[in-house]
C-alpha cells in the first residue's frame, strides 16, 4: 500500500446486530482505484451493537484477517472509537426502541457529523449501510446539513446470500464455504430480527460486494443552521428556504426613516432610505 498526504481518510459507520458492514465497507473502499485506507474509525452505535462489533472485529480477529490479507495498512484498536448515545438519565443505550431512544440517537448522529465537518483536515467517508433504518436516515440527513465537498456517502451492496449469512465479513482471496449455522433460521442484516431463510452451502467466490457512492444536496454554508437537536435544526433549516424562496415585504417609512422587510424593522439613514423608496 502507499501511505497518502493530504486529507485524513475518517471512516464513519452506524451499526446494529450487523458488524459485518463494516468489514464489507473497508474491504470494498481498499479496492477502489486509488485504495482509500482509514486514518481512523467511529463506530455509532448502541451497548449491544459495540458489544457484537469488539466480539467479530477484535476477539475473533476478523479485521485483522482482512487487513493481513489484502496487505492494507494495520488498523489499531486505538484508531477505532465507539460513540454511544445516552437516555435522559444518562445511561448509555442499550438498543433503539421507541420515540426518545431513536431522538436520542439522531442528535447524536447529527452532532457528531457536525462536529467532524468542522476539522479542514478530515475526509469523511460514511455508510449508511447498518443500523436501524432511522439511523441511515439521520446519518444522511445529517451529510446534507453539514457535509463539505469532499465528503462521502456510501451504502455496500453484498449479493443476497451472503448479505443474510452472519459468517462473511468480506470476500477472502481465497475461496472459502461458508457453513450455515446449526439453526433452522439465519439472521437477517439489519435490526428486524430473525427471519426463515433455506439452509444452503454457500462459496464465497460466487459473493460480490459492491460500493455504492450516493449523491446528496450539500447544504453546509449555504444557509445558516445555530440549532442544536435534529428537530430544530431541520426545522431551521427549512425556514432559512422558505424565505429564500418566498420574497419578504418591503416597506419604506420616510417619516420614521424606517426600512421593514418582513417582520424585521431597519432604522436607515435618510440617503439609504431615498434609494429604496426609489426602486
Amino acid at each position: 500500500f502507499m501511505k497518502k498526504t493530504g486529507y485524513k481518510d475518517i471512516f464513519i459507520f452506524i451499526t446494529g446486530s450487523t458488524p459485518q458492514v463494516i468489514t464489507e465497507t473497508i474491504y470494498a473502499l481498499a479496492m477502489k482505484k486509488p485504495s482509500v485506507y482509514p486514518d481512523g474509525i467511529f463506530i455509532l452505535t448502541t451497548c449491544k451493537g459495540k458489544e457484537l462489533a469488539e466480539k467479530a472485529l477484535f476477539d475473533r480477529g476478523i479485521l485483522k484477517t482482512l487487513t493481513d490479507e489484502y496487505d492494507m495498512p494495520p488498523i489499531d484498536t486505538k484508531q477505532i472509537s465507539f460513540i454511544i448515545p445516552s437516555d435522559c438519565s444518562g445511561n448509555l443505550l442499550d438498543d433503539i426502541r421507541d420515540e426518545a431512544e431513536n431522538e436520542a440517537m439522531g442528535d447524536l448522529i447529527t452532532s457528531f457529523i457536525r462536529e467532524k465537518t468542522k476539522i479542514p483536515s478530515y475526509k469523511l467517508h460514511c455508510s449508511i449501510a447498518g443500523g436501524r433504518k432511522t439511523m441511515s436516515f439521520y446519518l444522511g440527513a445529517a451529510m446534507q446539513l453539514f457535509a463539505r465537498p469532499w465528503d462521502r456517502l456510501y451504502h455496500v451492496l453484498v449479493t443476497p446470500e451472503f448479505e443474510s449469512n452472519p459468517e462473511f465479513f468480506y470476500k477472502p482471496k481465497k475461496d472459502k464455504e461458508l457453513t450455515p449455522p446449526c439453526s433452522p433460521s439465519l439472521s437477517k442484516r439489519g435490526v428486524g430480527g430473525v427471519t426463515g431463510t433455506s439452509l444452503k452451502r454457500l462459496n464465497t467466490r460466487d459473493a460480490e460486494i459492491y460500493l455504492a457512492e450516493l449523491p446528496f444536496i450539500r447544504l453546509s454554508d449555504k444557509i445558516s443552521l445555530n440549532g442544536k437537536g435534529f428537530k430544530e435544526l431541520v426545522k431551521e433549516g427549512q425556514k432559512e428556504i422558505n424565505m429564500a424562496i418566498i420574497q419578504p415585504e418591503l416597506k419604506v417609512n420616510l417619516t420614521e426613516k424606517t426600512l421593514k422587510i418582513g417582520d424585521k424593522i431597519i432604522k436607515l439613514p435618510p440617503i439609504n432610505l431615498m434609494i429604496y423608496a426609489a426602486y
